[in-house]
């Protein structure tokens, strides 16, 4: 039987996810922070609703994955008066450290996943996860 394009996908997840998790712990981050980390270095100041819009992560978890941000100083809340709406939430230079090391990494594991694969197929392979991402949610990834 041929594996579905579903097994496949979850495969490469897992075992991407598998070589990703102990540089992860190296670095000093949990699940989740990456992406937030990411999202806040190109959109800094940004709501807790928005930032669990953007990322595709329930409001709840994000609260909790902030609240563990904070306490290891990668990110800062605004106080709410000063805002004059509610708080928001930016980086913190030891953020933007620890998401240098994370970029790295990435690298590094992208690097040895795309071994043999030519620029042109790296670039289509992209776009198609791109196009599949935007049939099942409607929008871009970021």
């Amino acid at each position: 039987m041929p594996v579905t394009l579903h097994m496949a996908i979850h495969r490469v997840f897992h075992a991407q996810k598998n070589v990703t998790r102990p540089g992860m712990a190296k670095i000093g981050l949990s699940p989740g922070q990456p992406k937030i980390l990411n999202h806040l270095s190109r959109q800094n100041h940004c709501m807790q609703k928005d930032i669990a819009s953007a990322l595709d992560i329930e409001p709840a978890t994000v609260s909790q994955i902030l609240n563990n941000m904070v306490q290891a100083g990668l990110i800062r809340r605004s106080n709410p008066a000063e805002r004059r709406r509610a708080e928001s939430v930016s980086i913190t230079e030891k953020g933007r450290e620890y998401l240098e090391k994370w970029q790295q990494l990435c690298k590094e594991i992208e690097d040895v996943s795309m071994k043999g694969f030519t620029r042109e197929e790296q670039e289509q392979f992209l776009d198609y996860l791109y196009r599949m991402y935007w049939n099942l949610t409607g929008k871009e990834i970021e």
